[in-house]
């Protein structure tokens, strides 16, 4: 009789429990458009888009190049090279044409005319659909500065990247890589130019090189060190014993694909 009592007592106090009130966490309100439909968001395990820094940060130059770098690397479908970005100031808009350095996660933008000396300029990102190579879409309040211009300050040149040879490519290979992907008992594959922009990797469908197109060559997901959409480990992997490529020596490898990976 006593354990009836006291599991009859149990499950009363089982029932007024479920009956509270939940004390868990309380969702946010979803950002939600103009129109009042709520943004596309992250995903589960991943972070909104955001600009981390622009450059330069206060006066400009009547025709200057920004630097606006983000917390990830950019999705190149998703945006571009004209169109992208726009200087405003009242009803005045200047469009100029963006280049992606993705080894920086930057993009560079220089208007296609001078800007009007002594007046306040807002940048302003345009392309609505802006995704990371994860598909984290930007966060809708993420705003760029304002800047005054300056007519002393000396116009920035144009976006050209700077020339590389395959020589120096080639060096860089023999350096940090090659005393494995030469040796025929790793099974690598070759990193000679002609098998690099001929072949398809092993390991994801997408060409190894491809050129004018860094950011789809499979060769730059492996050797960027934090970049997220690639099958195992960066090149040259950390056991291997060889130095590491610097972000200057990505960049270069970055530069001569951008050219079309020339001879």
């Amino acid at each position: 009789m006593f354990r009836a009592k006291n599991l009859a007592a149990a499950l009363i106090s089982v029932a007024l429990l479920w009956s509270l009130p939940s004390c868990g966490p309380i969702e946010e309100e979803p950002l939600l458009d103009s129109e009042g439909e709520p943004f596309a968001l992250p995903g589960p395990y991943d972070q909104w888009l955001t600009f981390s820094s622009v450059t330069p940060e206060d006066e400009i130059s009547l025709r200057p190049t920004m630097a606006v770098e983000f917390n990830a690397y950019l999705d190149a479908d998703t945006f571009n090279s004209y169109g992208a970005l726009r200087f405003q100031s009242g009803d005045i808009l200047e469009w100029g044409r963006v280049q992606y350095r993705m080894t920086r996660k930057t993009i560079l933008f220089r208007p296609n005319r001078d800007l009007e000396g002594n007046l306040n300029y807002i940048l302003r990102w345009t392309a609505d659909d802006l995704r990371s190579v994860t598909g984290a879409p930007l966060h809708p309040y993420a705003m760029l500065p304002t800047f005054d211009t300056n007519a002393e300050l000396e116009a920035t040149p144009p976006l050209d990247r700077p020339t590389v040879s395959w020589e120096e490519v080639e060096e860089l290979f023999d350096g940090h890589c090659n005393f494995c992907h030469a040796d025929p008992g790793w099974q690598l594959p070759s990193l000679e130019r002609d098998e690099l922009i001929g072949q398809r990797s092993r390991q994801v469908d997408a060409w190894l090189v491809e050129p004018f197109h860094p950011e789809r060559s499979y060769l730059m997901h492996k050797i960027l060190p934090d970049y997220p959409v690639r099958r195992f480990t960066e090149q040259p992997p950390p056991w291997s014993g060889a130095e590491p490529l610097s972000l200057d020596e990505i960049e270069r490898i970055e530069h001569w694909i951008a050219a079309g990976a020339p001879r």
